[in-house]
């Protein structure tokens, strides 16, 4: 048997990509015999059960054996007391604890995030670690030298700096039929976008949208990269990925993609006027809700060897708090082919000045642009490093870390005014802690660290556990009103268009604030632009503020408990899916 090198420990440690890749396989059946005729205690990380909610909400047909796999899972393991869950989501925490557990060998599929996080952060460990293929093969490693060894660096396409262009000598429009690239038709029945690499059209097929690409547009690694795109098949909800190849007279000219719906996350989330025009009705739990799922998607796409680049407020749609779309799908970096463009305020640092075209991000280079979308998000649109009276531009204020908020609210001084104060104030602890040390001390949080921290949050919301009723508004402390007496319903398509493109039908075009995300060129903005406008917010909230000191709340929302050697008995945290696919894991006597 090709497993039969798993017999040898005494424990397994399990990622969950093995659940995702090899569930419903004869694999994944052989897999769960072996531990169960040697009797093996099997640990999960924390990350666990959230990557399967992901998978879950994601509802991509392509894991439809995920659900059934994890409960034989757990029905087969949990009975016994054979199941351990270490409550730690961080990569090296989490092999600094499975460390500590004598003769157990780590077993993940050769795809994922957690294979990804061990190539990129090295972490010390000198136990053995098991790579399943999809072919069900095991390969053994002894220590991660020996693992870094074997998976060696993954190398950028060389189609990467490439600067031909498929030029197209053609030209279709409105009423043109285009062929996918297995001779289908599809008809462009109505231009609904316009933008600097191409154009947007409806088709015959209501639910789906055609982009075609303008001449001098289409280099070999973008058809390359949609090539590979329309062979994984990826169908998750909410994703505009692209699904067919499309050809006019023999020539590659687009793609098609899945309809989105909603206007985009800079438009809706542009300070309180904006965000309560397009949703009046809108609770604290709606911001975090749309945040949730925004996590849950590019989580996904990471499980499935994608990193989206180019992250900002303008690569989703919003059309209600549990319908969101990202778009724009064409321009991540799949594999070795890399995402060519980036914005500014969103990427780390580090990266600036760089060609995003010729290397290959890194998870961790991603997870600094989440932690920017949570900010943003919880704050209704603002930049972590929007301030009043301080630098020039916004440039300086990110490489300075001239992060406004503090952990005991004393100094206040640099908040922008508008009631920021008290959205910082009514944070969860373990959010203000995370938050603070990401854009003040600069330690970066790995996606799925924010994600359970945001899922805490939502909980806590959705059960009312907060006694402060400031806690569940959008802006806590303040009195905002929609402005608009006919507030703006989300239209049915409004997907991005470039700078300088014109709005899609039926949609208006919106002047960007102090608080929208945009692409910002060094010294473009400044602190003193911001403080004109953000001194007619002071204004008006001014008489709406009351004058009584916000209240707090302390402590984390969920507390995981810590990992203890297995021959103790304790009880992990309880699963909050009310689904019972995780109740209580209790660790093994």
């Amino acid at each position: 048997m090709i497993l039969d090198a798993l017999k040898n420990y005494r424990s397994l440690v399990v990622d969950y990509s093995i659940v995702r890749e090899f569930g419903g396989t004869e694999v994944f059946s052989d897999f769960l015999d072996i531990i169960m005729e040697n009797r093996q205690d099997v640990y999960v990380s924390k990350t666990f059960k959230l990557y399967h909610y992901c998978v879950l909400h994601q509802a991509d047909e392509r894991n439809a054996s995920a659900s059934n796999a994890m409960r034989d899972f757990c029905a087969m393991l949990l009975p016994n007391k054979q199941l351990h869950s270490v409550q730690v989501s961080e990569t090296c925490e989490f092999m600094s604890k499975i460390s500590l557990i004598p003769d157990c060998l780590v077993v993940m599929a050769n795809s994922g995030i957690f294979i990804r996080r061990l190539r990129e952060k090295k972490p010390d460990f000198n136990g053995d670690l098991c790579v399943l293929s999809k072919d069900g093969e095991a390969v053994v490693y002894h220590g991660m030298k020996e693992f870094l060894e074997g998976q060696g660096e993954e190398e950028i396409s060389p189609l990467a700096s490439l600067d031909k262009y498929l030029d197209v000598p053609v030209y279709c429009n409105v009423g043109d039929t285009v062929l996918t690239g297995e001779n289908k038709p599809v008809t462009l029945d109505k231009r609904v976008s316009a933008g600097a690499e191409g154009m947007v059209f409806t088709t015959d097929n209501p639910r789906i949208v055609a982009k075609i690409y303008h001449k001098g547009i289409i280099t070999p690694l973008r058809w390359r990269k949609l090539t590979l795109q329309v062979s994984m098949g990826l169908n998750s909800t909410g994703v505009c990925w692209p699904k067919d190849l499309l050809f006019y007279k023999g020539i590659p000219v687009g793609y098609t993609m899945i309809m989105g719906k909603g206007r985009t996350l800079g438009n809706v989330f542009d300070g309180p006027d904006a965000l309560l025009n397009s949703f009046p009705d809108w609770k604290r739990l709606d911001i975090v809700t749309t945040l949730a799922d925004l996590l849950e998607k590019y989580l996904y796409l990471h499980m499935n060897g994608i990193t989206a680049g180019d992250i900002q407020m303008k690569n989703a749609l919003i059309y209600s708090a549990t319908s969101i779309y990202l778009i724009d799908m064409d321009s991540v970096q799949v594999g070795n082919l890399p995402c060519p463009v980036g914005t500014e305020e969103f990427t780390d640092p580090r990266l600036w000045g760089k060609s995003f075209s010729s290397f290959l991000r890194k998870l961790t280079d991603e997870d600094y642009s989440i932690a920017m979308l949570v900010f943003s998000l919880l704050f209704c649109g603002l930049h972590p490093y929007a301030t009043r009276n301080g630098a020039e531009t916004l440039r300086e204020e990110i490489l300075g870390k001239n992060f406004p908020y503090d952990l005991d609210d004393k100094d206040e001084e640099h908040i922008p005014k508008g009631g920021y104060n008290y959205i910082w104030q009514y944070l969860p602890e373990n959010l203000r802690v995370m938050l603070y040390k990401t854009f003040r001390e600069g330690k970066v949080y790995e996606t799925v660290e924010w994600y359970d921290a945001v899922l805490s949050y939502k909980e806590a919301l959705s059960s009312g556990q907060f006694s402060d009723e400031e806690s569940y508004k959008v802006f806590p402390k303040m009195d905002y009103k929609p402005t608009d007496p006919h507030p703006v319903s989300s239209p049915k398509f409004s997907p991005r268009t470039s700078a300088g493109s014109k709005p899609a039908a039926g949609t208006t075009q919106q002047k960007e604030s102090p608080f929208a995300s945009r692409i910002i060129k060094p010294g473009a903005v400044t602190n003193a632009v911001s403080n004109k406008i953000e001194n007619a917010v002071e204004r008006r909230a001014a008489a709406r503020s009351s004058s009584a000191n916000a209240g707090l709340y302390g402590g984390n929302v969920v507390t995981g408990k810590g990992f203890t050697p297995p021959a103790s008995t304790s009880d992990d945290s309880g699963s909050s899916d009310g689904g019972g696919i995780f109740k209580i894991f209790k660790k093994g006597n």
